[in-house]
C-alpha cells in the first residue's frame, strides 16, 4: 500500500513525462521554486500547503484537461494571483524608495569617522564618552562600537 507521499511523488514525476514540461518550469509555475522537483528526488517532504499547490497546477494543467503543454504559448498564461499579491505588496528589491519614508535611516560612524569630524583624539573620544560630555557609543558587537550621526 502506497503512502500519500509516495502517491504525490508518483503523480508529480510522471506530469514532466506525460507533458514535455521541464522539472524546473513544473516548480517555478506550480509553486514559484525552481528547485522543487530536484529537492523531492533528493528526498525532501514538501509541507501540505505546496503539496496542494503542484497538484492543483497538475489538475489544471494536466494531459487530462485537453492536451500537452505548448511551450509556445506558456509565455500567454496568467501569473498565478498569490505571485501577483505578493509581488505587489513586496517593494523590498526595487530601486526606487517608498514615499513613505519621512526621515533616512540613521547612519552609524566608526572611530576613526569621529576623530576627522571633532579633531578629538581616540582616547579623548572614549574618556568623553564615558564621563557623559559626549555621545555614548553603542556596542554592535563584543569589539565593535559605532556612533550615531545624527547625535554629533
Amino acid at each position: 500500500m502506497q503512502t500519500l507521499e509516495d502517491q504525490f511523488n508518483t503523480r508529480v514525476n510522471a506530469f514532466p513525462e506525460e507533458t514535455g514540461m521541464s522539472p524546473t518550469t513544473l516548480g517555478m509555475r506550480a509553486v514559484g521554486d525552481p528547485n522543487l522537483m530536484r529537492q523531492i528526488a533528493g528526498g525532501r517532504s514538501p509541507s501540505l500547503r505546496t503539496a496542494d499547490r503542484v497538484l492543483a497546477f497538475i489538475a489544471d494543467h494536466g494531459t487530462g484537461a485537453g492536451g500537452t503543454w505548448d511551450r509556445r504559448r506558456a509565455h500567454r498564461r496568467r501569473r498565478h494571483p498569490a505571485w501577483a499579491r505578493k509581488t505587489r505588496r513586496s517593494r523590498a528589491m526595487t530601486k526606487r524608495q517608498s514615499k513613505r519614508r519621512t526621515k533616512p535611516a540613521p547612519r552609524f560612524l566608526r572611530v576613526s569617522e569621529v576623530e576627522a569630524r571633532t579633531d578629538l583624539s581616540r582616547s579623548t573620544i572614549y574618556d568623553w564618552s564615558a564621563e557623559g560630555r559626549f555621545p555614548p557609543p553603542i556596542r554592535l558587537s563584543g569589539r565593535v562600537v559605532r556612533w550615531v550621526e545624527a547625535e554629533g
